[in-house]
């Protein structure tokens, strides 16, 4: 994965991030607000390998279950991720279901690995 500092020379990196980040917010606020229940679907559709960020939460922390190549089937199993990239895909889940208030149940995250770096494409929460 791509190292996260912006080195687009205009910025655009950095740009499209913190764009993300505001789409997911509002999202995450129209769920807490109990007007939106959907699951979370980026507005955009990225090109790159695709894999499922399974998740349990219990009082607000989250456990990472598994991540699988999405989508199912077809002999799709464990992704192979170094440790590195794992632990960024474990800290972008985390803290969209921060985000989102998640603070008991299980989510299944939707992340694509883009040449600019994991972009969160979905996000499924289940309370409990």
């Amino acid at each position: 994965m791509k190292d996260p500092r912006d080195r687009s020379p205009d910025g655009t990196e950095l740009r499209q991030a913190l764009q993300d980040l505001s789409t997911v917010e509002r999202w995450a606020e129209r769920v807490a607000s109990g007007v939106q229940s959907h699951p979370y679907t980026a507005p955009e559709s990225w090109q790159g390998p695709q894999l499922s960020v399974e998740t349990r939460t219990e009082n607000g922390m989250h456990t990472v279950a598994g991540i699988v190549t999405w989508p199912p089937g077809d002999g799709a199993g464990p992704a192979v991720l170094d440790e590195s990239e794992r632990a960024v895909l474990r800290s972008l889940v985390r803290s969209l279901l921060d985000l989102a208030g998640h603070e008991s149940g299980t989510a299944r995250t939707r992340v694509v690995l883009t040449p600019l770096g994991p972009r969160v494409a979905g996000c499924q929460l289940h309370a409990e």
